[in-house]
C-alpha cells in the first residue's frame, strides 16, 4: 500500500552479496530499538492513553495510516487498542527482528529477479517498526534524497508476503519513475497495487487468491470482492483521473461505491491478471511510465 509521511532516518546499511545482486541494494533501518524505549517510558510511569499516544508521537510512533488529522485519530485507537498486547510481544522483538532482516533481503532479490532488473540500478529502503497488530504496511516514493522506502511491522503474521507486495512498491516506483504517493489517480493506484498483488503471488506461490488479496481480519472480503468484480471495475471506471486524499480514502479505507472496502484492490487484482493472461508480463508491466498507467487501465476495462 503506498502512503506519504515525513520521517527521520538512521540508516543501518545492509548489502546483497551475491554476485547476482550487485547492482541492488537495500538499505534497513531498524526502529524498534525506539518502541522499545517507548514502550519503557510509558509503562514505568503509567499515564493516561492521550498521554502515552503524545509520547508515541514524540518518540516517533509510525502507524500505517493516511496522513493528517484523520489519521492521528486513527493511530491513537490503533494504539490503544493494541496496547494490552505488547507485554507479551517485547520479548520476542530481538527474535522477530532478524527474521525480518533477513526474509526482506530474501525477498527482495525475488522481487527483482521476477522483475528483470538484474544489472539495473535499484536502492530501495526499509523501515522496521513495532506496529499495533493491524498487519498493514505501506510504502512511500524517494523523497529528501531518500529512495522509496518500505514501512514493515515486525510482528506482521504474513511477513514474507507483506514484504513481496511493498518491496514490489519500492522496486516499480523506480522502474517506472513514479513521483505520485497517497492521492495519486485512481487508475495509477489500481496498476501499482495490482502489480504489486501479482508480483507477490509469483513470489509466494500455491496461496489462495484471497491470501494476496485480503488484509487478516478480512475473511470472505474476496469472496465479495470476486462477486462484486463487474459491478466494482465498472463505477471505478468513471474515476479513474480523480485524485486526491478523499478519492484515495474512499476507495482504499472507504466504502467505495458498493459498500465494501478497499474497492482499488479488488479492481486491480482482476484488472492487472487479464492484462498478464493476454500476454503482458510483469517486467514489461512494470516499465510503463506513471503518465501511461491510467490509460492502461482504462484500455483493460474498455476490452473487457
Amino acid at each position: 500500500m503506498l502512503r506519504f509521511v515525513l520521517m527521520a532516518t538512521a540508516t543501518l546499511l545492509v548489502c546483497a552479496t551475491d554476485a547476482r545482486a550487485q547492482s541492488h541494494l537495500l538499505d534497513i533501518d531498524n526502529r524498534v530499538g525506539k518502541f522499545e524505549l517507548f514502550y519503557a517510558q510509558a509503562t514505568a510511569k503509567p499515564t493516561k492513553a492521550n498521554l502515552r499516544f503524545a509520547l508515541w508521537q514524540k518518540m516517533d510512533g509510525l502507524a500505517a495510516v493516511p496522513p493528517g488529522a484523520a489519521g492521528d485519530a486513527m493511530a491513537h485507537r490503533l494504539l490503544d487498542d493494541a496496547w494490552d498486547r505488547y507485554p507479551a510481544l517485547v520479548p520476542r522483538l530481538p527474535e522477530m527482528t532478524s527474521r525480518a532482516v533477513q526474509t526482506a533481503n530474501d525477498v527482495f532479490e525475488g522481487d527483482n529477479e521476477l522483475l528483470g532488473t538484474r544489472g539495473e540500478r535499484i536502492h530501495s529502503r526499509l523501515i522496521l517498526y513495532v506496529g499495533q497488530f493491524d498487519n498493514n504496511a505501506y510504502t512511500i516514493p524517494s523523497m529528501d534524497g531518500k529512495p522509496p522506502t518500505v514501512l514493515m511491522p515486525v510482528e506482521n503474521v504474513n511477513l514474507k508476503l507483506a514484504l513481496a507486495h511493498e518491496l514490489t512498491h519500492s522496486i516499480h516506483l523506480q522502474l517506472a519513475d513514479v513521483h505520485n504517493s497517497f492521492g495519486a489517480p485512481v487508475g495509477e493506484t489500481i496498476f501499482l497495487e495490482g502489480l504489486a498483488m501479482r508480483t507477490a503471488q509469483r513470489q509466494v506461490p500455491g496461496l489462495s487468491d484471497a491470501a494476496y488479496t485480503e488484509m487478516p481480519g478480512e475473511q470472505g472480503w474476496f469472496s465479495n470482492c470476486a462477486a462484486k468484480s463487474a459491478i466494482v471495475t465498472k463505477k471505478i471506471a468513471g474515476d479513474l483521473d480523480k485524485s486526491g486524499a478523499d478519492v484515495a480514502s474512499k476507495y482504499t479505507f472507504g466504502s467505495g461505491n458498493t459498500g465494501m472496502s478497499r474497492e482499488a484492490y479488488c479492481a486491480a487484482w482482476f484488472i492487472l491478471g487479464k492484462l498478464l493472461s493476454t500476454g503482458h508480463t510483469l517486467p514489461e508491466l512494470a516499465r510503463i511510465p506513471e503518465d501511461k498507467m491510467v490509460a492502461t487501465i482504462r484500455a483493460a476495462i474498455e476490452n473487457n
